[in-house]
């Protein structure tokens, strides 16, 4: 094989695909990018057998062919060479030659035949949506994903698939975020349940200004955003009936302004901390105020003046938990919806509906 790129191309290329190199493995190969000519174009994949990354850069296809080089090294390389075309070649003793200006590498590579094949994804489902109304549902949700490896199936974000409209879904069980996003060009309806570690790369493979066009067999899902292509295992089993667990009734309403109520978590949060996170909430009249309390610190007392409906309360939530959905919120309040002090909290923008987070409260002391 012998090509030319440019530098930038090829390094955007391996860049891209470097994030599914497997870190830890038994099998080399999968430490390494798979390079392989496509007409005048050079596709680049790398692959743990979990997640698969696929960019394709345009090339001087000089002799067709393929190769796979160490991830790390040629990232490495590439990086220092100076802003010129690279020629990228195979020897005929198995070594990969890159050449660019002065600078001539020849770098150990293994057979590209030995490289595992990324999984066909056959059209069950499919769908296209906007890059960027994407990237902000998962913004919105990926923080709620489950780390808890004895709980699989919460490890996932939940996509459910359906009439031209996409939820997206997570809960770890203390917390439980839904995001409606509309998509076009629909066929078929499913839920599926993808990794978070996928869903993340998502949202640097989306495009700004683009399209991505989505994919779902039964054991894969397939995301492609204009060069660039991501093929995920599906998580095996069934979520949890989220809709089961919202609320639909609430007997008080708070609206509380988001940047003030932020500012003053934050400040709690130094010392909730330190006892679990816990953070209590008195609310009466038209002012919330926020206490925590550590043996090892001290004490934090905050308040902030909302609009309220209904009667006083206390309560306690987790303030990373009501940190983490308020780093999201782009309104200039939201509505806090209560019903008790150990019934869960309801938190949306104010004025839209396309976004909830629902949080169980902690034990007052």
């Amino acid at each position: 094989m012998r090509v030319i790129c440019s530098r930038k191309g090829l390094q955007e290329g391996v860049q891209t695909v470097a994030r599914a190199v497997s870190s830890r493995t038994s099998l080399p190969i999968l430490g390494h990018i798979m390079m392989k000519t496509e007409d005048d174009r050079l596709r680049l994949v790398a692959y743990d057998l979990e997640i698969g990354l696929e960019h394709t850069v345009e090339a001087s296809v000089q002799e067709p062919g393929a190769l796979t080089i160490p991830a790390r090294v040629v990232s490495d390389i590439i990086s220092t060479f100076p802003d010129t075309d690279v020629q990228l070649s195979t020897e005929p003793n198995g070594m990969v030659n890159l050449k660019c200006g002065t600078s001539d590498f020849s770098i150990l590579g293994l057979p590209p035949e030995d490289f595992p094949m990324l999984p066909e994804v056959t059209e069950e489902v499919k769908f296209k949506i906007d890059s960027s109304v994407l990237r902000e549902g998962i913004a919105k949700t990926i923080f709620a994903v489950s780390t808890d490896e004895s709980r699989v199936i919460l490890t996932g974000m939940l996509l459910q698939i359906g009439s031209n409209q996409l939820k997206l879904v997570s809960t770890d069980t203390h917390r439980l975020c839904v995001f409606d996003c509309p998509i076009s060009e629909c066929e078929g309806s499913v839920n599926a349940i993808v990794p978070a570690r996928a869903m993340q790369e998502v949202t640097r493979i989306a495009s700004d200004g683009g399209e991505v066009d989505v994919i779902i067999s039964p054991s894969q899902i397939k995301f492609t955003s204009g060069e660039t292509v991501l093929i995920s295992r599906l998580i095996e089993g069934q979520f949890p009936n989220f809709e089961k667990v919202i609320p639909t009734e609430f007997n008080r309403k708070l609206i509380v302004p988001t940047e003030l109520f932020a500012q003053a978590m934050r400040r709690v949060e130094i010392v909730a901390r330190e006892s679990s996170q816990r953070t209590k909430f008195t609310i009466a009249n038209g002012t919330l105020t926020l206490t925590a309390e550590s043996p090892t610190i001290g004490r934090a007392h905050e308040e902030v003046e909302v609009i309220k409906e209904g009667e006083d309360i206390r309560l306690a939530f987790n303030a990373k938990y009501i940190l983490d959905v308020l780093g999201v919120v782009d309104t200039e309040a939201i509505e806090l919806e209560l019903s008790g002090e150990v019934s869960p909290a309801l938190i949306r923008p104010q004025g839209k509906d396309n976004y909830l987070y629902l949080l169980m409260p902690m034990h007052l002391d």
